[in-house]
């Protein structure tokens, strides 16, 4: 079957009238443009033509879609066949013919890879048959979104009372992200950090998931979509006053809850998030160490609080709500695993890694899990503020080793994966949708040689480079973590994981590391002990990330403009960022100790002046992945904020 033959495409002939369904065919005819040298599209038809792809009508209802995802897709001839049970499945297809047969890449446009063009494009008969075999709900969570927000003009104003998050990212780009989701067969988003709806400008955000069919749903801060910034927003529009504390509140917050209930239950589609967090995600019970009556009070507590909230859901929606969950974070997890909430067995339960070191904690392992209770898990690619967050520092063979962790326990109804601002994550985030979709199937090396296999004759280069990049992140010892006052986290530091590292030391950490050493630079020479033990990590770290940029910049110098463009943005800036953000610290730790030895100022400011020199080059090189539709890409950079960690050292020698 030919797909492109100069500027014709075949017909498209859809029986199916669900209008998600018409929207991927959509992108689909916008994806024949993108790959045909003449931009010939493809057209609906009133009937089945000679030549076309037929796309079935569904037997299942959209309320049972997510039962059954499962498709094929048939060639016969001159006509593609696609089949599907539910709606789900119908899309899955089609974003599956748009990758393997056009070779659109799940992750485009984040993954700074232009499709390759054809004057003609063929496909051989074949039939191709699949189904998620891993995990139910599949999804994504856009959190710490600094890059996101700044980068274009904004979608409008946000009124948080919080450091970040001014402005709402624009309809385009959430229609981007979703759309990305949608390419890696993932069902579920939650769009934004703090979400308020009542807002609508954010509630556009929201829509831009719903209309698309996946599930929409909410940050495990903002039960039944109230957060503590969006329950301020209602007190001050309808002249409400009391602090954000069901403890004392009860009634107004039960209030708050059913008015953004009424207001949620407008979307189709929805996982509702059910629980009770503080202000900013603290503990409900903010910066207490409750003694254990009083955690069992706790507990009794947020569980009566969830059931009010299942009322409340059940009643605005008329009982069509089916599904929930309940994320237990931080504290939450000690809660669980002391038996002390009880949530209800259609509440989905979701385990979360600790973001710091990225694994699970003793509760996860410890918690006697019940056949009865569905279950789920939170992982972070990404964590604001011990990172990663501007480069990819988790990698494949940790994220997949953590994954199936869940998958063998049964914690496989729900998954959701903190992604931040995308762009840096697409090589872990496109492993991700796959070891959820078949997680017994799923092989790290295996998805190593199939990336590498892009770059053709330099394959083995690539996977070698990547492989010392990762390998390259310090690993500190992980008993700090448990000494450090991480109170809330429920950290496993004896935890024998192989080759896993537990404890990483990446760019959110390293940079605060920084600033805490110039906040504190005159201060008595003790300060520094707690720094010591992380210099000589660190140290072998700077070597291996700078040999692996010099690895990275000797494959790129062999590649087409094409595939520059994508490992400029996806390599070289990261093993450049980690390099001399890693370097920047050593030479201020360097600067400290001079100091404190009372050396000569020249020898302190030349420390200093070299350390400076570190970020102001990160900041000149890290343009080169503001291109094109990249243009103002790290505009918005204020979560870990490199020109803050420039401005802290530049202060010491008296300069702005």
């Amino acid at each position: 079957m030919f797909l492109l033959n100069s500027d014709k495409c075949p017909d498209i002939f859809c029986k199916n009238t669900n209008e998600y369904v018409r929207l991927a065919l959509l992108d689909l005819i916008d994806d024949f443009a993108l790959v045909s040298a003449q931009s010939a599209k493809p057209s609906f038809a009133n009937t089945m033509t000679e030549h076309c792809i037929v796309v079935e009508q569904n037997c299942l209802s959209p309320e049972e879609a997510i039962n059954d995802e499962s498709f094929s897709i048939k060639i016969e001839g001159e006509r593609m066949y696609i089949n599907a049970p539910g709606y789900l499945g119908s899309m899955w297809a089609i974003y599956t013919v748009s990758e393997k047969m056009l070779g659109i890449n799940p992750c485009y446009p984040f993954c700074d890879l232009e499709p390759e063009k054809h004057e003609t494009l063929n496909v051989s008969d074949c039939y191709i048959e699949d189904r998620p075999s891993g995990f139910g709900f599949r999804g994504i969570f856009i959190n710490d979104e600094d890059l996101l927000s700044a980068w274009k003009t904004p979608g409008g104003m946000r009124h948080i009372d919080y450091p970040f998050y001014t402005f709402v990212i624009p309809e385009s780009v959430a229609d981007m992200i979703v759309r990305t989701a949608l390419r890696l067969k993932l069902n579920l988003v939650i769009p934004a950090s703090f979400l308020d709806i009542d807002n609508p400008c954010e509630r556009l955000v929201a829509k831009c998931v719903s209309r698309r069919g996946i599930f929409l749903s909410q940050h495990h801060v903002e039960p039944v979509g109230v957060s503590a910034y969006t329950f301020e927003n209602y007190c001050r529009k309808h002249a409400k006053s009391g602090t954000f504390s069901y403890m004392e509140n009860p009634q107004l917050l039960e209030e708050v809850w059913e008015y953004y209930a009424e207001k949620w239950a407008e979307f189709e589609n929805v996982v509702w998030q059910t629980g009770l967090r503080g202000k900013g995600d603290r503990p409900v019970w903010q910066n207490d160490v409750p003694t254990e009556e009083e955690l069992g009070n706790y507990g009794k507590f947020i569980s009566g609080a969830v059931k009010k909230q299942r009322e409340i859901i059940d009643r605005v929606t008329k009982s069509k709500a089916r599904h929930f969950t309940s994320t237990l974070w931080m504290e939450g997890s000690e809660l669980m695993q002391k038996g002390l909430l009880d949530i209800p067995e259609d509440n989905i339960v979701v385990f979360s890694d600790n973001g710091t070191n990225q694994m699970f904690g003793k509760d996860f392992h410890g918690i006697t899990r019940s056949i009865r209770q569905k279950r789920g898990i939170y992982y972070h690619i990404q964590y604001w503020g011990d990172g990663p967050h501007l480069a990819p520092l988790t990698g494949v063979d940790k994220l997949y080793y953590n994954i199936k962790l869940a998958y063998d326990k049964g914690d496989t109804s729900y998954i959701i994966l903190n992604t931040s601002n995308i762009r840096e994550f697409t090589y872990e985030l496109a492993a991700y949708a796959k070891m959820t979709w078949n997680t017994q199937s799923f092989s790290t090396e295996g998805y190593g040689n199939e990336y590498a296999a892009y770059f053709g004759d330099k394959a083995a280069r690539v996977k070698e480079a990547v492989r010392e990049y990762y390998e390259s992140i310090g690993e500190a010892d992980a008993s700090y973590l448990v000494s450090d006052g991480f109170r809330w986290f429920n950290f496993n530091p004896d935890e024998n994981s192989g080759k896993i590292k537990n404890f990483t030391l990446k760019d959110g950490y390293i940079a605060s590391l920084g600033r805490n050493l110039a906040d504190n630079f005159k201060k008595e020479p003790e300060y520094v002990k707690k720094h010591e033990m992380f210099y000589d990590i660190l140290q072998n770290s700077a070597k291996s990330y700078a040999k692996a940029f010099e690895k990275f910049e000797s494959i790129s110098d062999t590649l087409t403009e094409r595939q520059k463009k994508h490992f400029t943005a996806k390599w070289l800036c990261h093993a450049y960022t980690m390099s001399r953000l890693t370097e920047w610290y050593l030479l201020l730790f360097q600067a400290k100790k001079a100091y404190d030895r009372r050396e000569q100022s020249d020898n302190v400011t030349e420390l200093l002046e070299r350390a400076c020199q570190c970020l102001e080059e990160l900041l000149e090189y890290r343009k080169r992945a503001e291109y094109g539709i990249f243009e103002n890409w790290y505009r918005g950079e204020i979560k870990i904020n490199i020109k803050n960690c420039l401005a802290c050292t530049l202060r010491l020698l008296g300069r702005t």
